[in-house]
Protein backbone atom coordinates (compact mmCIF):
# COMPACT_ATOMS: atom_id res chain seq x y z
CA UNK A 1 0.00 0.00 0.00
CA UNK A 2 2.73 2.15 0.77
CA UNK A 3 4.65 1.73 -2.56
CA UNK A 4 1.45 2.42 -4.30
CA UNK A 5 0.69 5.65 -2.92
CA UNK A 6 4.19 6.61 -3.50
CA UNK A 7 4.11 5.71 -7.31
CA UNK A 8 0.48 8.07 -7.33
CA UNK A 9 2.23 11.08 -5.49
CA UNK A 10 5.32 10.10 -8.15
CA UNK A 11 3.13 10.14 -11.21
CA UNK A 12 1.67 13.24 -10.07
CA UNK A 13 4.69 14.92 -9.91
CA UNK A 14 5.64 14.04 -13.07
CA UNK A 15 2.39 14.96 -14.52
CA UNK A 16 2.89 18.45 -13.01
CA UNK A 17 6.21 18.68 -13.91
CA UNK A 18 5.92 18.04 -17.74
CA UNK A 19 2.07 20.90 -17.41
CA UNK A 20 4.58 23.65 -16.10
CA UNK A 21 7.24 22.87 -18.74
CA UNK A 22 4.71 23.74 -21.25
CA UNK A 23 3.64 26.31 -20.02
CA UNK A 24 7.02 27.91 -18.65
CA UNK A 25 7.33 29.76 -22.51
CA UNK A 26 3.68 30.97 -22.49
CA UNK A 27 4.64 33.15 -18.97
CA UNK A 28 8.05 33.83 -20.22
CA UNK A 29 6.36 35.47 -23.48
CA UNK A 30 3.61 37.19 -21.61
CA UNK A 31 6.12 38.64 -19.24
CA UNK A 32 8.71 40.16 -21.50
CA UNK A 33 8.65 42.06 -24.38
CA UNK A 34 9.93 40.99 -28.39
CA UNK A 35 9.85 43.91 -30.07
CA UNK A 36 13.71 44.18 -30.30
CA UNK A 37 13.11 41.62 -32.65
CA UNK A 38 9.97 43.01 -34.63
CA UNK A 39 10.49 45.26 -37.72
CA UNK A 40 10.86 49.16 -37.54
CA UNK A 41 7.75 51.40 -38.00
CA UNK A 42 8.25 53.80 -40.21
CA UNK A 43 4.64 55.64 -39.56
CA UNK A 44 1.58 55.65 -37.68
CA UNK A 45 -0.31 54.11 -40.28
CA UNK A 46 1.87 50.70 -40.03
CA UNK A 47 0.28 50.19 -36.41
CA UNK A 48 -3.18 48.44 -35.74
CA UNK A 49 -6.44 50.31 -35.32
CA UNK A 50 -6.48 49.26 -31.80
CA UNK A 51 -3.13 51.04 -30.77
CA UNK A 52 -4.03 53.74 -33.40
CA UNK A 53 -6.74 54.47 -31.01
CA UNK A 54 -5.10 54.11 -27.81
CA UNK A 55 -2.62 57.06 -29.26
CA UNK A 56 -5.41 59.12 -29.71
CA UNK A 57 -5.07 58.83 -34.01
CA UNK A 58 -8.92 59.58 -34.30
CA UNK A 59 -8.14 62.91 -31.87
CA UNK A 60 -8.10 66.34 -33.83
CA UNK A 61 -6.32 69.04 -32.46
CA UNK A 62 -3.87 69.13 -29.95
CA UNK A 63 -5.19 65.68 -28.51
CA UNK A 64 -4.01 63.99 -31.59
CA UNK A 65 -0.65 62.54 -32.55
CA UNK A 66 1.50 63.48 -35.17
CA UNK A 67 3.35 60.81 -37.52
CA UNK A 68 7.05 60.85 -37.76
CA UNK A 69 8.41 63.79 -39.14
CA UNK A 70 4.82 65.58 -39.28
CA UNK A 71 3.86 69.07 -38.05
CA UNK A 72 3.44 69.35 -34.04
CA UNK A 73 3.44 72.06 -32.05
CA UNK A 74 6.68 71.42 -29.53
CA UNK A 75 6.41 74.60 -27.00
CA UNK A 76 3.53 75.64 -24.71
CA UNK A 77 2.91 78.31 -27.03
CA UNK A 78 -0.43 77.03 -29.04
CA UNK A 79 -0.75 78.99 -32.25
CA UNK A 80 -2.36 76.55 -33.97
CA UNK A 81 -5.15 74.75 -32.42
CA UNK A 82 -5.05 71.86 -35.15
CA UNK A 83 -1.58 70.93 -34.62
CA UNK A 84 -1.20 68.09 -31.96
CA UNK A 85 1.22 68.33 -28.92
CA UNK A 86 2.40 64.90 -29.70
CA UNK A 87 4.40 63.22 -32.61
CA UNK A 88 5.60 59.61 -33.06
CA UNK A 89 9.51 59.42 -33.32
CA UNK A 90 9.90 55.49 -34.52
CA UNK A 91 9.26 52.24 -32.80
CA UNK A 92 9.77 48.27 -33.16
CA UNK A 93 6.74 46.15 -33.91
CA UNK A 94 6.78 42.39 -33.43
CA UNK A 95 3.80 40.45 -33.71
CA UNK A 96 2.78 40.59 -29.29
CA UNK A 97 4.62 43.38 -28.44
CA UNK A 98 4.61 46.96 -30.10
CA UNK A 99 7.15 50.19 -28.34
CA UNK A 100 7.21 53.17 -29.47
CA UNK A 101 8.91 56.76 -28.82
CA UNK A 102 6.64 59.71 -28.82
CA UNK A 103 7.76 63.36 -28.18
CA UNK A 104 5.52 65.29 -26.12
CA UNK A 105 5.59 69.18 -26.72
CA UNK A 106 4.95 71.78 -24.15
CA UNK A 107 6.75 73.86 -21.62
CA UNK A 108 8.12 70.48 -19.99
CA UNK A 109 9.24 68.98 -23.68
CA UNK A 110 10.50 65.82 -23.21
CA UNK A 111 10.05 62.11 -24.91
CA UNK A 112 8.84 58.84 -23.36
CA UNK A 113 8.40 55.02 -24.39
CA UNK A 114 5.27 53.44 -24.69
CA UNK A 115 4.55 49.84 -24.98
CA UNK A 116 1.52 47.77 -26.24
CA UNK A 117 1.03 44.55 -25.80
CA UNK A 118 -1.54 41.97 -27.35
CA UNK A 119 -3.32 39.94 -24.97
CA UNK A 120 -5.46 37.64 -26.65
CA UNK A 121 -7.47 39.55 -29.77
CA UNK A 122 -7.07 43.21 -27.75
CA UNK A 123 -3.99 45.53 -27.53
CA UNK A 124 -2.98 46.92 -24.45
CA UNK A 125 -0.91 49.46 -23.24
CA UNK A 126 1.64 47.87 -21.02
CA UNK A 127 2.72 50.77 -17.83
CA UNK A 128 5.47 50.50 -16.23
CA UNK A 129 6.27 51.76 -12.91
CA UNK A 130 6.63 55.37 -13.03
CA UNK A 131 5.52 55.58 -16.83
CA UNK A 132 3.44 58.33 -17.24
CA UNK A 133 5.71 60.78 -15.56
CA UNK A 134 7.35 63.28 -17.84
CA UNK A 135 11.49 63.15 -16.62
CA UNK A 136 12.27 65.43 -13.44
CA UNK A 137 15.67 66.58 -15.49
CA UNK A 138 16.29 68.30 -18.95
CA UNK A 139 17.03 66.09 -22.16
CA UNK A 140 19.78 66.47 -24.52
CA UNK A 141 18.62 68.63 -27.43
CA UNK A 142 17.08 66.54 -30.44
CA UNK A 143 19.40 66.76 -33.81
CA UNK A 144 16.97 67.89 -36.40
CA UNK A 145 17.66 65.82 -39.94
Amino acid sequence: MMKEHWKMHYGCGAALMLLLAAAAPALAQDGRCDAGQGKAVASLDELPPQVLHLLGRDKTGTAGIADIGGKFNPSDAIIDNSIPMRRLLGGRAAPHCIVLAVEYGGVGHYERTLEYRLAGQEWTEFKAPNAGKAPNFPLPARQSP
